[in-house]
Formats: C-alpha cells, structure tokens, sequence
C-alpha cells in the first residue's frame, strides 16, 4: 500500500460482519451480553450455510478472517475430527449484485493455498495463516449492488466453533472496477499429454491474479520428479499456441532445481512431501491483464533417467516421452519418431505422466 493514502481522507465508511454484529449495522454491535464479549462464534451443522455478509453496496470486500474449532488445541483425541475433511468439505461462497451463481466456490484449504489439507503457517500479500491456526484473506473485492459471503458445511459433522469478521468499506465504485472471482477444479487423473486447465478460456476484459496448485504425485512413477511442468497463459485470441510461457512448476514460484517449504509475498510452497506438494503464486508485480479472453494451463510433464522410462514403458505405465537435455540443448522427443539410441545413457528424460491435480485460479472480471 502507498503510505501516502494512510493519510490522506476517505470516502469511506467502514462495516464490519461477525456473529457480535450480524448485520453491521452502525451502532448494533455487542448487544448480547450488553457490551462484554458475548456471541464471539456460532455452530454451522451438517449441510448448513452460514451468512457470513450480507450488505447493500457500492463498497468493497476488504478482509476475511476466520478460525474453526478444528484449528485449534482442544480439537484433540479419539473424537477430533479430520483438519484435513474441514480443508477440502467445508466450502467457501461469494456472491456479486444479487447474481444467482457464485463468483467464488472453493474448499476453504484450496481457497486459503492449503490444498494438502494441512494448516501451515505462512504470510503472503493476499492470503495468510498467521501462525497455522487461523485463514486470513486481504485481496479487495469491489461490488457495486450486493456482497453475499457464506461458509458452507459438507461434512456430516457439527463445527463446534466458527469465529469470523468480514470488514468491508461502504464508498464508490469506478466504472473501471472489476469484480473478484475464484474457480476451483479437482482432477483425479489427468489424461497422458494433456494439460491440467488452471482456468478455462474466460471471456471479457480482467486480470488473472494467480494460482494455487495442489499435485498429489501417481505412485506408478516412484518418487520421480513431476515438476518439469511450464505454466502456459493464453491471451485475447491465442488458440494454438501461448503468449506467456514458463520454464517449470518450481521456477514459475520463484525458486529453482525442485523445491520444497517457502512463503513469500507473491509465491511459495506450503508444503512438500512424497504424496502432496502443494503451490502458489500471486501475480501483484507482473499483472496478467486481458481485454478479450484468458485461458491458463499447466503442462503434465516429469524427469527421470533413461533407464528409468525404459522401465516405466515395459511394464506398461502411463508415460509419453517428450524430451531429453543433451550438453545444454532440449532434444526435442515429442511427436516424433526417434531412436533411443539418440539419447545418451546418463541422460535425463522429460515425460508427460498422469497424477491428481487440484488448482484454484484467482481472477478480476469486468461481470459479477
């Protein structure tokens, strides 16, 4: 944020949504225990939606901060209930100018770059957990009629506790502003050489603000590296081919050679085991803006030893060959007939593989 504004005056109101105030309403908080803390949490049952915000615009969505009693110490013992079913059952909802299908449905862990369904502690400039027992959002959401935020529960479990606020400003909308959106998709098993699809071609004028991408590995490749995969963006007209192209799943989060555990503002790995590697990046500094439509994919492509795809290939696993570094240059392998004789034995091969992909991409659009 520019230091400049914290100044400077507003043409704002502030409103804030909890259980202490379900409404907002100026002047109508705290009423339960007249004054003292009184209604910090509520239950949500099997199945329940719970209102979280409900308010009549122009304003905007400024943080959302939330806790389960999942999070927390005393969910504890032979009765605790699974972190990792609340993660991926219990769903996040958002809703623009009284719209009848969301803008955003997501699993609160995807939602929140925790897709392994494991709390982490991590600070980004949009997303946080603080330390590993909270969900902290700060990405501006404008609206210019209605705000509809709900918590949704899947399981068939009663959350004991849920604290939450929702704090928003009351002020005008530009004509430019665009509305917050957040699609969710689950891919058990993605088909041999074909690209995950992070967010199918969308069409209008915005801005694809980022990703979180969890991967569950396919143990048919035993342990081999799966990250060789290049984040591809298609923009405003591009069908065949892509403008932007990465290099890498590590590299497009910033680091290099593999990867495991980092946060930073804009990118990092929250976590990083044999079965689960989960990912984000926030694209705040380089903007990733479009004016007729976006689609954005990530390649399914791993590295192993020569002798290893050999091995994968006889025993008749899901591999397709699609390259090999030789003295620095990519022997190019894919959809062409070649030798194996043409590879070195000390090389390295890239390959398109099959694994389990769950990836929430996060974007502005000029509709609700």
């Amino acid at each position: 944020m520019n230091q400049m504004e914290l100044y400077r005056k507003q043409q704002s109101e502030p409103v804030w949504f909890s259980f202490e105030n379900p409404t907002g309403a100026k002047g109508a908080g705290g009423q339960e225990n007249n004054g003292a803390k009184g209604h910090p949490s509520d239950p949500v049952a099997p199945g329940e939606r719970k209102l979280l915000c409900d308010m009549e615009g122009p304003g905007v969505v400024r943080r959302i901060w939330m806790t389960l009693n999942e999070f927390g110490m005393c969910n504890c013992g032979k009765d605790a209930f699974p972190v990792e079913r609340v993660l991926r059952e219990v769903w996040l909802e958002m809703y623009w100018d009284g719209e009848d299908t969301p803008a955003v449905r997501v699993p609160l862990g995807d939602f929140f770059c925790l897709g392994a369904g494991k709390m982490a502690a991590f600070e980004s400039e949009l997303l946080a957990s603080p330390e590993g027992r909270s969900l902290l959002c700060l990405i501006p959401m404008p609206f210019r009629r209605r705000a509809q935020i709900f918590l949704v529960n899947e399981t068939e479990h009663t959350i004991p506790r849920l604290y939450y606020d929702v704090d928003l400003t009351r002020e005008p909308v530009g004509d430019d502003a665009l509305y917050f959106h957040a699609i969710y998709r689950f891919l058990p098993q993605n088909k041999l050489c074909e690209d995950v699809e992070i967010l199918p071609r969308t069409e209008g004028c915005g801005r694809f603000l980022g990703t979180a991408v969890t991967v569950r590995p396919n143990a048919d490749y035993e342990g081999r590296w799966w990250g060789e995969s290049e984040i591809k963006m298609y923009l405003d007209g591009d069908r065949s081919l892509p403008s932007l192209v990465g290099t890498g799943a590590e590299d497009y989060i910033g680091t290099a050679w593999e990867q495991n555990v980092f946060a930073t503002r804009f990118s990092g790995c929250l976590c990083c085991e044999k079965e689960v590697t989960s990912f984000y990046r926030f694209h705040v500094p380089d903007p990733i803006c479009f004016s007729q439509d976006c689609r954005v994919v990530m390649q399914t492509i791993g590295g192993a030893s020569k002798a290893d795809l050999l091995r994968f290939l006889s025993e008749g696993k899901a591999v397709c060959p699609a390259g090999t570094d030789i003295d620095g240059h990519v022997h190019p392998l894919y959809r062409r007939e070649f030798s194996w004789e043409e590879v070195p034995d000390n090389c390295s091969v890239n390959f398109f593989r099959c694994d389990c992909y769950a990836t929430v991409a996060y974007f502005y659009l000029d509709r609700p």
